[in-house]
């Protein structure tokens, strides 16, 4: 046989080609398109309208389009997605939500292909937001009705199910696996403060007994002022029906520089809600915060710079959670404020939120850090810093406040020609108590740095401090000796005692009334002996009725210069002029207008003085002094200013002989 005839058989173009590519492209276009028909959006969409239709006979569900996916990114990876998904329902029960999903991916399983059970396994989605529109409330009501129009017990309503409600097939279709990039929960009522879900993923573990787990990461407490890296937490949720149907629920994270950990159990049946919550270190500016955005607390308090640790429980009825008593132990506080502490705080009811008393340890807590607490600026002439508190805390309510113990650090301000000296209150016992929106304080025992204090003083006050009333009981008061020299001038004030009663309604002063005795007094190089001033504030001035017992004025004092003027040489006595039972009144409404009034003096023993006269606010002086000594009679009319005063003789008429 011919070698070449017997090899051409094996030549390429003597190959079987044409008839495998025709039957392959045959091929190729009926599975095309059968894949398009089968796989078309128009069929992919009526098939998911289809099933949506036995999602729920009170869920309404609508989408923008569906398609089939064979890839994800650069991987082959075969899918039906639907684009914007919405389900919707008006079960007040069941808070009337609406759920909205950007992209939702259902991946086919090919094993499913295979084996003949579910193609779909898992359910992917993006972004999903769910709203609820309703509350409890709507559900109580809804109930309500439901009782009142049907005398036969309400039938309860099937359980949301994404299958078919048949026994034999129940299991074999059902997802078992969830997973959302981004899930936002915004309630309908507070709308600005939406709860978001990082990376949620559900996994059913168990159909049968069904064991169903839920995992998210969140920033549910976040700081929108910070960065998320301050505030972040882990979810984890776990129901399981036997033996009975119970959620656990566990969530923990850092909350800025503290920690939390809340872990709750719901039984379904019953209704029943346990939680325990553990905190350690967190600000209290971010709890008040929340518990304001849900107006639980007042608005007005203010927790900067103060951190607060608890351990706390609460067990309720779900359905009445807002009347759930709450329990509180292990309680503190520290910070700017101070440091409170207390073993237990019971609440009685979320809202309002109402307590038992609460009886908290206090160390020294800042008075001025409290008014900025309770958003009550402190401001006032006479007083410095406030101090701070130790002893003991009963609390009421936000308006009702008693505390009882030592006060430290409490500054008056006293002041003189442009100088300033502080009265620091050493220690201070007593008690002090809000009641509404007014301070009092009881005062039984204070020690003043560098004086001594007998007496007792009370005081009332507005939350703002602006209204004052003051009580003073004081039977012995010294003064620190800078405080004196500040005062007098470089000399002193010796043993007082005050029993007065004062009024400052707006900062200004409205009542004055009260009785001032010092036992001995040295002003600029005048020596006063017993002084007696009784003081009253009458039509927008103070009166002081002064009496004193004996006056001695020094050569080189500021007032031998003024009394020079008025009295003659011999009258002083080595270098001093001695004054005695001095009495007199003084009207100022401040210390630019000051009067005086029928001030008498004796000067010796035959020797009288009277005096009256003024200085306006500019400083200028009118009025006059009448010297007796014997039968002389000399008139002085005052003139010139506080700094050089100036007496002038004036004549004074010869009286006519009587005929």
């Amino acid at each position: 046989m011919d070698r070449r005839l017997r090899s051409d058989k094996h030549l390429v173009t003597e190959q079987p080609g044409t008839r495998i590519l025709v039957i392959g492209l045959a091929i190729s276009f009926f599975l095309g398109y059968t894949l398009k028909s089968v796989l078309s959006p128009a069929r992919v969409a009526a098939r998911i309208e289809k099933a949506a239709s036995h999602i729920h006979k009170d869920i309404k569900v609508s989408f923008e389009s569906a398609q089939v996916s064979l890839a994800d990114g650069i991987l082959p990876r075969f899918s039906v997605v639907i684009t914007k998904a919405q389900m919707e329902s008006t079960q007040a029960c069941w808070m009337a939500p609406i759920l909205e999903i950007d992209e939702l991916r259902l991946p086919v399983s090919f094993w499913g292909v295979i084996t003949g059970t579910s193609l779909v396994k898992k359910v992917e989605a993006d972004n999903v937001q769910l709203t609820l529109r309703g509350n409890l409330k709507d559900c109580n009501q809804a109930e309500f009705n439901a009782e009142n129009a049907s005398s036969q017990p309400a039938t309860p309503a099937p359980a949301v199910s994404l299958s078919p409600n048949e026994q034999a097939q129940k299991y074999r279709n059902a997802v078992s696996e969830l997973s959302i990039q981004n899930f936002k929960i915004v309630l309908n009522e507070y709308p600005q403060y939406p709860t978001e879900f990082m990376d949620f993923a559900v996994k059913v573990k168990s159909f049968e007994p069904k064991v169903i787990e839920v995992k998210a990461k969140t920033h549910l407490l976040r700081d929108e002022l910070v960065g998320d890296y301050l505030s972040h937490a882990n979810l984890f949720i776990e129901y399981k029906e036997s033996p009975e149907k119970h959620v656990q629920a566990h969530f923990f994270g850092n909350w800025r520089e503290g920690h939390y950990s809340m872990i709750g159990n719901y039984t379904i049946d019953d209704h029943l809600l346990n939680v325990e919550t553990d905190l350690k270190h967190i600000p209290l500016s971010q709890v008040l915060s929340l518990m304001q955005k849900y107006d639980l607390v007042s608005k007005d308090l203010n927790g900067k710079q103060v951190w607060i640790s608890a351990l706390g429980r609460m067990t309720a009825d779900i359905r009445k959670i807002r009347e759930a008593p709450v329990e509180v132990k292990n309680f503190r506080v520290e910070g700017e404020l101070g440091e409170l502490s207390s073993e237990q705080i019971t609440f009685t009811k979320l809202e309002p939120l109402t307590y038992k008393p609460i009886n908290i340890d206090v160390k020294n807590m800042r008075v001025n850090r409290l008014l900025n607490f309770l958003s009550r600026n402190h401001q006032h002439k006479i007083l410095g810093d406030l101090g701070s508190f130790s002893g003991r805390a009963e609390i009421r309510s936000e308006n009702y406040i008693h505390l009882t113990g030592e006060h430290t650090g409490l500054e008056f301000i006293f002041s003189n020609k442009g100088q300033r000296e502080l009265q620091v209150i050493e220690r201070m016992l007593g008690d002090i108590n809000l009641d509404g929106d007014q301070w009092s304080f009881q005062v039984n025992r204070v020690e003043p740095r560098g004086g001594n204090f007998i007496g007792s003083v009370n005081l009332k006050a507005d939350r703002d401090f602006k209204d004052v009333d003051i009580k003073a009981r004081i039977d012995e008061m010294v003064f620190a000796p800078q405080v004196q020299k500040l005062m007098t001038n470089g000399g002193e004030v010796g043993l007082t005692s005050v029993n007065a009663e004062a009024r400052i309604m707006g900062g200004d002063l409205k009542s004055l009334k009260g009785l001032l005795l010092v036992d001995k007094m040295s002003v600029e190089g005048m020596d006063f002996g017993k002084t007696r001033g009784e003081f009253d504030f009458q039509k927008g001035e103070i009166q002081l009725n002064t009496k004193i017992q004996s006056v001695g004025v020094h050569e080189t004092s500021p007032g031998a210069a003024i009394l020079n003027q008025v009295t003659e040489p011999e009258w002083w006595q080595n270098g001093q002029l001695d004054i005695q039972d001095l009495t007199g009144q003084f009207h100022f409404k401040d210390l630019q207008h000051l009067q005086w009034k029928n001030f008498q003096a004796k000067m010796g023993k035959d020797r009288r003085m009277t005096a009256d006269g003024a200085w306006d606010e500019f400083g200028q002086l009118k009025g006059s002094a009448l010297i007796k000594d014997g039968k002389n009679t000399k008139k002085f009319v005052l003139e010139g200013n506080r700094e050089n005063p100036q007496f002038t003789v004036e004549n004074i008429p010869a009286r006519k002989m009587r005929k």
